[in-house]
């Protein structure tokens, strides 16, 4: 818990700074099978983009942390359902953890995005000057 709580002030920190810089593009990495952290990871998003509504976002969910994004198991569900019309925000799920784990696309909540491999994508966006955040233990 400790360790959420520094990463928020540390992100809160960082967008204060930076708020009058507009196209900011931001991923956060959730591989955590923590339900605190999905709570927390939904609370920066919803204090990020009301005060920083230029910024683009995309919270990419791997490994064990897909369920995150699945109807029927996230806690975090009604949350992300509230942010899928938000051009600024994606919600992506790696398919080879889908694969690992045999979660099935329609298992899905409806507007989740998926990527071949996450790690790869978070690469490729850090290339093209994506920031990035990397969400609780």
């Amino acid at each position: 818990m400790k360790n959420i709580i520094l990463s928020l002030a540390l992100v809160f920190t960082l967008f204060y700074a930076s708020a009058q810089e507009p196209g900011r593009k931001i991923i956060i990495d959730v591989t955590s099978t923590n339900f605190k952290v999905y709570q927390s990871v939904m609370l920066t998003l919803r204090i990020m983009t009301e005060s920083h509504p230029n910024t683009q976002f995309d919270v990419i969910a791997y490994g064990e942390a897909v369920p995150m994004m699945m109807k029927n198991q996230s806690v975090v569900a009604d949350q992300i359902t509230q942010f899928i019309n938000n051009k600024n925000v994606r919600f992506t799920a790696c398919e080879v953890s889908m694969t690992l784990f045999n979660i099935k696309r329609e298992q899905l909540l409806d507007g989740i995005q998926t990527v071949a491999n996450a790690v790869d994508e978070i690469v490729k966006k850090q290339n093209e000057g994506w920031g990035y955040i990397k969400s609780g233990n």
